[in-house]
């Protein structure tokens, strides 16, 4: 369990795709925003 997952509604599975698009720390999910997070998820992986 990293450092995401111990924030509200970020569960392993969500931590793990973030990882995936360059997105490890709470600084770098905020610099990026959940909007951009996302995208870069389902860019890299549209069922998700």
């Amino acid at each position: 369990m990293g450092e995401l997952s111990k924030l509200p509604n970020i569960a392993a599975k969500l931590e793990a795709q973030l990882a995936d698009v360059g997105i490890e720390t709470f600084e770098e999910l905020k610099k990026y925003g959940s909007r951009e997070a996302w995208l870069r998820i389902l860019e890299r992986d549209p069922s998700a």
